[in-house]
């Protein structure tokens, strides 16, 4: 199988599984009696794990060749993890089983990113074209959940997840030609401390801290605001699916809209949309303000991600771009957003929508940093 065929699958498969986790594990846990200061510890305590995690499955990618057999493994180990849920739901056995399993399951997809990533390189992969069918996968879970929970109860979050998981393992064994590899005379991977040493590296990653973290509340607490508000499980997921089908778009037409754009000003794009988004997140919950604001995800985090990429894939060497890739998706995708989703769950039983009004706060320093090019040796 081509890797545009493999790709869009895998992409696929991994973020239905994400698409039915993202929007409703917060009410899944709601109801199996945890409290909102409790979803908000282990949320984050979840997302802080991933940076470990990211940095002790990753860190040990030495060859592109590797990434394959370490997909199908993280496939299997997700799919036992997230079983064990069903086993008890007291605090600290569920605090246990969320530090497991977001060790395991979220490493995925910077494994995906970064095979995507050799595969821009090796074979000249349309990057936008392919990750599309994880976030149409996304708003198919999203969707589909919403509208089971309806029908059969919030217990179905979890079984939903467990069958796309089953439909994960299975798609990983699927062939891929060609497979990754290094190029004839390429130096192995770079280290991850060489590549924190850089500073125009450290000043990327705290940009996309900024731009990926921003969306700590919406993440954490947007469908038990909007539930409290009077919307239906269906209507939230409707709306995660609007911002998602949004996203397939900006994904679609990266190449068209955003070929002529420098990863900066991609990056405050991102912001630009991050400050009204948010804004309008917590200052309402008219719904079609609430759709409009979502549609923002094709910014927020479409073309901040893309920027994310372009940038590694046109910086870095490509010794370093399995590196550059982990400290990305384990840092600003996993221990800064752990430690705003923390906040923000002690926040807000006092605070309430304003929390929404805090991450666009949060965006104002990206207006400021300056994005240097990568200086290597």
């Amino acid at each position: 199988m081509r890797p545009f065929a493999w790709l869009s699958l895998f992409f696929f498969a991994l973020y239905f599984v994400y698409g039915a986790y993202v929007p409703f594990w917060s009410l899944w846990l709601a109801s199996v009696g945890i409290s909102p200061e409790q979803i908000g510890l282990l949320i984050g305590l979840g997302l802080a794990v991933r940076f470990p995690g990211n940095l002790a499955i990753m860190g040990q990618v030495r060859h592109a060749r590797q990434l394959l057999p370490l997909g199908r493994i993280l496939a299997i180990l997700s799919l036992v993890s997230f079983a064990l849920f069903h086993l008890s739901h007291s605090f600290w056995s569920l605090l246990l089983l969320m530090l497991l399993a977001n060790f395991i399951y979220p490493t995925l997809l910077p494994m995906s990113d970064a095979l995507a990533s050799r595969m821009i390189v090796q074979v000249n992969l349309d990057y936008g074209k392919v990750r599309l069918w994880g976030s149409a996968a996304f708003i198919v879970g999203s969707s589909l959940v919403g509208k089971i929970i309806g029908w059969g109860g919030v217990q179905w979050v979890l079984h939903v997840m467990l069958l796309g998981l089953v439909f994960l393992c299975l798609l990983s064994w699927l062939p891929l030609s060609p497979m990754p590899e290094e190029s004839p005379g390429q130096p192995r991977r770079g280290s991850l401390l060489g590549l924190l040493k850089q500073a125009a590296f450290r000043r990327f990653l705290l940009i996309m801290c900024l731009l990926q973290g921003s969306h700590a509340a919406y993440y954490g607490f947007s469908a038990i605001y909007w539930k409290a508000n009077g919307y239906s499980a269906g209507t939230i997921g409707y709306l995660w699916g609007l911002g998602v089908l949004a996203e397939i778009g900006m994904f679609a037409l990266d190449k068209r809209l955003l070929r002529r754009l420098t990863p900066r000003q991609m990056m405050l794009i991102g912001a630009g949309g991050g400050l009204v988004r948010w804004i309008t997140l917590g200052l309402t919950t008219s719904l079609p303000l609430l759709a409009g604001a979502q549609l923002l995800h094709s910014l927020t985090f479409c073309v901040s991600h893309l920027a994310a990429i372009r940038y590694l894939t046109q910086q870095l060497p490509r010794e370093q771009l399995i590196a550059g890739q982990t400290l990305y998706a384990a840092l600003s995708q996993g221990m800064f957003t752990a430690v705003l989703t923390a906040l923000v769950g002690w926040c807000y039983p006092s605070l309430g929508s304003l929390v929404f009004v805090l991450m666009a706060a949060l965006l104002l320093p990206v207006f400021a940093l300056r994005l240097k090019p990568m200086v290597t040796a």
